[in-house]
């Protein structure tokens, strides 16, 4: 499996200002997981409550999006106006 991205890059150019922010990645996954970790537990019950309704195939969802997450790395996106620019970057 691949890495999770570490950075991402935020650059907005316009003829007044012109932003270019590094976001570190890596110092919010620990936050994240953290997170996740607290609120398991109620996920879980939540699922088993909601399983014969068909809701608790959420779960199984978990792990694609981790997937997906991972193969963020090097997604670039550019778009370009007449007068804007913007620039996202994930490395």
């Amino acid at each position: 499996m691949n890495r999770p991205p570490y950075m991402m890059r935020l650059r907005i150019m316009n003829p007044e200002h012109k932003i270019n922010l590094w976001l570190p990645l890596f110092l919010i996954f620990p936050l994240i997981v953290v997170i996740l970790l607290i609120l398991s537990p109620l996920a879980l019950l939540a699922a088993i409550a909601l399983f014969p309704f068909g809701w608790g195939r959420i779960l199984l969802m978990i792990p694609a999006v981790l997937v997906i997450l991972c193969y963020m790395r090097g997604l670039e996106v550019e778009v370009e106006d007449k007068k804007e620019r913007v620039l996202i970057s994930v490395k």
